[in-house]
């Protein structure tokens, strides 16, 4: 998958990895959701002690 976001890497201990919306309110829904489980992982970037975080921006 490519799509685009920001890497914010600003709370300390934590590496958030910020997805645009993707085109349809579906798919936006479902990689929400994906998020949400690679987050609840609590994966940490390799060679760093940062958590990675996933959301998605909001629209505004």
């Amino acid at each position: 998958m490519t799509h685009t976001g920001d890497i914010d890497p600003r709370v300390e201990g934590v590496l958030t990895v910020r997805l645009d919306p993707l085109p349809t309110a579906n798919a936006t829904v479902a990689i929400a959701q994906l998020c949400e489980h690679l987050t609840a992982t609590r994966t940490t970037y390799p060679g760093a002690d940062l958590t990675l975080r996933y959301e998605i921006k909001t629209r505004p």
